[in-house]
């Protein structure tokens, strides 16, 4: 969980929203391929920032996971 303060100003005036993202990554035989995923980002409404946290960091392990265990590497996987 976030402590939901912006990294930057330190402001508590922070949202987090979701945003669509691609990650190119290679099976464990060395076969890239592509994710489409949703990752958690924050937001600052007092000085903007944009940062991922620790959210997203899982999300996009999660669908790493995901796409090896069940696409072929030839293939773009869609994880949402």
């Amino acid at each position: 969980m976030h402590d939901n303060h912006c990294p930057n100003c330190g402001s508590r005036d922070v949202i987090q929203r979701m945003v669509k993202d691609r990650l190119r990554a290679a099976d464990p035989g060395g076969h890239t391929f592509e994710v489409d995923l949703q990752l958690p980002v924050w937001n600052c409404k007092a000085c903007k920032l944009c940062w991922q946290g620790q959210e997203a960091v899982a999300a996009m392990e999660a669908a790493y996971q995901n796409a090896v265990g069940k696409s072929s590497p030839s293939r773009t996987a869609r994880v949402t």
